[in-house]
C-alpha cells in the first residue's frame, strides 16, 4: 500500500470509505473517482467504518480472517488488532464504543479506550445469524438485527438489562398491525 494520498473520508461526503471480497477497504474521492487503498486483510473484509480518535481520522475493519483491525490513515500498517472468536459479520462505532457482530452470535463489545480487549462478549439473544448492529447515538447500548428478520435492543451495562427486549422487525409479523399502531 502507497502512502500517499491516503486522505480519509469526510463528513461532507466528499470521500466515502468501501471494503469487499477483494480484502482491501479504500477511500474513494467522488469529485475525481480516484480511490486510494487504506486497508488490508487476509481474507474478505465484511464491515468498515470511520471513526475519530482524538481528531485522528481512523478506520476499524472486520474480516472473515476473524480479526478486527484498526487503520490510521497516515500509515499502511493497521495501528492494532482484535482477534475475535469467529468471523465478523458486521460492526459499528459510536464515540468509545465498538460493537462488533461475529459467527456463532457472538456479540463483542470494546471500549476504545483500550481498543486492543474486549470490553464485554455476550451470545445475541436472536436465534439466528447476527446481521447487523447499530450502536445507539448515545453509545449506551445497541440495536441488533438478525438474518429471521427480528431485532433485539442491548445496553453495555448490565444495570440497564431491565429495557433489554427483542421484536419481530416487522410490523406485518405482528398479529394486529392497528392494535400495535394505537400502543
Amino acid at each position: 500500500m502507497s502512502r500517499s494520498n491516503r486522505a480519509p473520508p469526510r463528513q461532507d461526503g466528499a470521500k466515502v470509505i468501501s471494503a469487499g471480497a477483494d480484502k482491501q477497504a479504500k477511500v474513494l474521492d467522488l469529485a475525481t473517482g480516484q480511490s486510494v487503498q487504506v486497508a488490508q486483510h487476509d481474507m474478505p473484509i465484511r464491515s468498515v467504518r470511520y471513526f475519530e480518535v482524538g481528531g485522528t481520522p481512523m478506520a476499524v475493519t472486520g474480516s472473515w480472517d476473524k480479526t478486527v483491525k484498526y487503520w490510521d490513515f497516515r500509515s499502511p500498517q493497521p495501528a492494532g488488532t482484535v482477534q475475535c472468536q469467529e468471523r465478523v459479520y458486521c460492526l459499528d462505532v459510536k464515540d468509545n464504543l465498538l460493537v462488533v457482530g461475529t459467527a456463532d452470535r457472538y456479540i463483542n463489545m470494546i471500549n476504545l479506550k483500550e481498543p486492543a480487549k474486549f470490553y464485554k462478549t455476550i451470545q445475541s439473544p436472536l436465534k439466528w445469524q447476527t446481521r447487523v448492529v447499530s450502536c445507539f447515538i448515545d453509545s449506551q447500548g445497541f440495536a441488533i438485527g438478525s438474518i429471521e428478520g427480528r431485532c433485539a435492543i442491548q445496553y453495555v451495562e448490565d444495570k440497564d438489562a431491565k429495557y433489554v427486549f427483542s421484536r419481530p422487525s416487522s410490523l406485518d409479523s405482528c398479529s394486529s398491525r392497528d392494535q400495535w399502531a394505537e400502543h
